[in-house]
């Protein structure tokens, strides 16, 4: 037999020999019953939250649309990491067990041709799962601000992070050859692809504290605590008033200075946090063509799969070398309020309404959303995945090598 030998006959016929053996059972229609239903119920409560919680009736679609469908996906997503490692854990050694791998090894199959035979079948059960809960989908885009595009690179994302998973758990049953021993190894595996990993990350962030040298454009401390006191005696002097009247601060007097502070230099370890299907699954959820918010930072912070991706840029950004004491200020007195734009500058009013012209010379640094983080680790996880799959071919060719003591091979 050629190992690597691939013809589609071949791997549709193993692909059939699998599926027909999981559909047999009914129990397999009571899940799928039961699946939709669960999806139906969390679908419908988020959406009766989501409206609860926005009062503005104008923007409650705007925000109930991408809230169920991200909730949607990631269920999605949970259900298939946690359902593919069942189809695939078992599936070499459990027929190594009962004797009917040696029957398909016995036959003009290449190894390679049943690997994806199994892979495949695997990977379409699974995907039922994503079929039955498009209903719900649908729903989501009615509801409004959900595009066919980003519902179609979301869900092409997931069927490719639940084909990795079946493959790792193809890998871990062609090498262990007792089940149980393969399902727990599997489920590690996509422990540690969603929690670990991101846990190590995590337990990483502080063994990189460092010290940097900062330029604070801000007052020296005499001149920060006569203000203060004047603030705290006017408060003193209006317990119930409204800032009006307040001193503002001697924002003329501030100057550049530099101090040296510490820091947790994320930059260094965020790219762990992007092997986890989850971050991958929001970082390539596109924007809706009318997302609520003016630019595409806040566009991307009120839609929830969005939202994790700018977090994740966040902490990819190197520590500042700037920072502005001096406007901040504004918000230590308490009668004023300060808001940013979207290109970062500050923006600062009295509480009545009235702007204050602030010349502040440090811009809050932009989140950089042009370039994309998901291929990076969807390319990742693939590769895990072929390895796996790689790894399964290679204990399924014959002859074999050495088996461990009590394999039974027919």
């Amino acid at each position: 037999m050629n190992t690597w030998s691939l013809s589609w006959n071949g791997v549709r016929t193993v692909a059939e020999l699998e599926l027909k053996q999981r559909i047999r059972s009914r129990r397999w229609i009571w899940a799928l019953g039961v699946w939709f239903a669960f999806i139906g119920v969390i679908t419908a409560l988020v959406i009766y939250a989501t409206d609860l919680v926005t009062d503005d009736r104008a923007y409650q679609n705007d925000y109930s649309g991408p809230v169920a469908f991200a909730v949607i996906t990631f269920f999605v997503l949970g259900m298939g990491l946690l359902i593919a490692p069942t189809f695939t854990a078992t599936s070499i050694n459990g027929d190594r067990s009962s004797g009917t791998l040696a029957i398909l090894q016995a036959t003009r199959l290449s190894a390679v041709e049943i690997a994806t035979g199994k892979l495949i079948a695997a990977w379409l059960t699974s995907a039922v799962f994503l079929v039955v809960a498009l209903p719900f989908v649908a729903w989501s885009m009615v509801l409004g601000n959900i595009s066919v595009v980003q519902v179609l690179v979301c869900f092409v994302v997931v069927f490719a992070l639940v084909a990795v998973v079946c493959a790792i758990g193809l890998g871990w049953s062609a090498l262990f050859s007792r089940t149980a021993g393969s399902v727990v190894m599997t489920y590690l595996s996509v422990a540690f692809l969603t929690v670990i990993s991101t846990g190590i990350m995590g337990l990483l962030v502080p063994l990189m504290q460092t010290s940097h040298t900062v330029h604070v454009w801000g007052l020296n401390d005499a001149d920060e605590l006569g203000w203060q006191a004047q603030i705290d005696r006017y408060w003193t002097d209006n317990p119930d008033g409204d800032g009006t009247g307040a001193p503002a601060p001697p924002i003329g007097k501030c100057t550049w200075t530099e101090e040296v502070e510490s820091t947790y230099r994320t930059d260094r370890v965020w790219w762990i946090a992007a092997l986890n299907p989850f971050v991958i699954v929001s970082d390539a959820a596109p924007l809706p063509p009318k997302a609520p918010g003016g630019d595409e930072v806040q566009a991307r912070q009120a839609n929830p799969l969005a939202a994790l991706g700018i977090g994740i840029r966040m902490l990819s950004m190197p520590p500042a070398t700037e920072r502005d004491d001096c406007v901040q200020l504004y918000g230590y007195s308490g009668a004023y309020n300060l808001s940013y734009d979207p290109a970062g500058n500050v923006t600062v009013t009295t509480v009545s309404g009235t702007p204050v012209n602030v010349d502040s010379p440090v811009k809050r640094r932009a989140v950089d959303l042009s370039q994309p983080i998901w291929p990076w680790g969807l390319g990742a996880n693939l590769l895990i995945g072929a390895g796996f799959f790689v790894l399964a071919v290679s204990r399924l060719r014959i002859p074999y090598g050495t088996l461990p003591k009590g394999t039974r091979v027919a």
